[in-house]
């Protein structure tokens, strides 16, 4: 359904093609994505955030064949700016952001740069930063150097699976093989950029400067992100609302995603007495 109903465009950005996809009506919803998957992985969430919303899905550089990218030269204040040329590019005015794991950190950076556009935020498995060992920071440099997807290294689906099987309900276990595919359809060379990006991030410093409404949804299975990340930004961010999703994992886009869509539409509609994000700048 996601195929057939999304309006497929391109951005000619500074740095690279950009490919987004609009599905829905309603105040602009911008799904930030997370490090690893392909757009496909978010699908079933944003089939039913856009009953509500204008949701609005980007692929990051290097993820298209072709899109032009230099991904030694792009640094993650590059992809905050991207955000923000997509958002002029379509004429939105204000919007709500989403971002899960990774993509938190680029809507924080964005919500301390223009804090007026963005009403409100949720935040999924978010961190303000990521500390990596040299044996993890050696292999970031060697992934740079590896062609092909994530599905052609060694132990991709057992790592996977030690990572989140247990939070794929046994009634949903026709999500897994999918979920298992996606993760393996992402281009290894920027997700190692991606990853070494975040080696060298630390969002502490500004977090208390940020004064947006902001849901913090975290899965108390969360193998992947320790519940600490979690407090952390409860303690830093003003107006942080915290939510321990229980049996939920890293990917409740795939595992609850009624639930997870239901959580988002409820926390950002119905919207503050400012008024909705607007579908154009005025």
């Amino acid at each position: 359904a996601y195929d057939r109903d999304a309006r497929v465009g391109t951005w000619a950005g500074p740095r690279y093609r950009m490919t987004y996809r609009i599905l829905g009506e309603g105040p602009p919803l911008i799904w930030v994505p997370g490090i690893a998957s392909t757009y496909h992985g978010y699908a079933l969430v944003l089939n039913r955030l856009s009953a509500r919303f204008r949701t609005i899905l980007y692929d990051f550089p290097g993820e298209q064949p072709g899109d032009g990218a230099h991904l030694r030269r792009i640094t993650h204040e590059d992809l905050v700016a991207d955000l923000f040329g997509l958002i002029d590019h379509l004429n939105i005015g204000r919007a709500f952001l989403v971002g899960p794991s990774f993509g938190a950190t680029i809507v924080l950076k964005a919500l301390h740069r223009e804090p007026r556009r963005f009403p409100r935020a949720v935040l999924q498995g978010a961190f303000a930063r990521r500390r990596f060992t040299i044996a993890e920071r050696l292999a970031l440099m060697l992934g740079r150097l590896v062609p092909g997807r994530v599905a052609c290294l060694p132990f991709h689906e057992p790592i996977l699976a030690w990572n989140n099987k247990l939070s794929f309900p046994a009634a949903l276990a026709d999500r897994w093989p999918i979920f298992v595919e996606q993760n393996g359809l992402t281009p290894i060379a920027p997700l190692a950029h991606r990853l070494d990006l975040l080696a060298r991030l630390d969002l502490r410093p500004i977090l208390p400067q940020i004064r947006t409404e902001i849901l913090l949804l975290h899965g108390n299975e969360d193998r992947l992100i320790p519940r600490r990340h979690f407090d952390e930004l409860c303690a830093l961010l003003p107006q942080a609302q915290g939510v321990i999703m229980p049996t939920v994992g890293h990917q409740p886009h795939f595992t609850h995603a009624e639930a997870l869509a239901q959580a988002i539409g409820d926390f950002l509609l119905p919207c503050n007495p400012q008024g909705c994000p607007n579908e154009s700048r005025v």
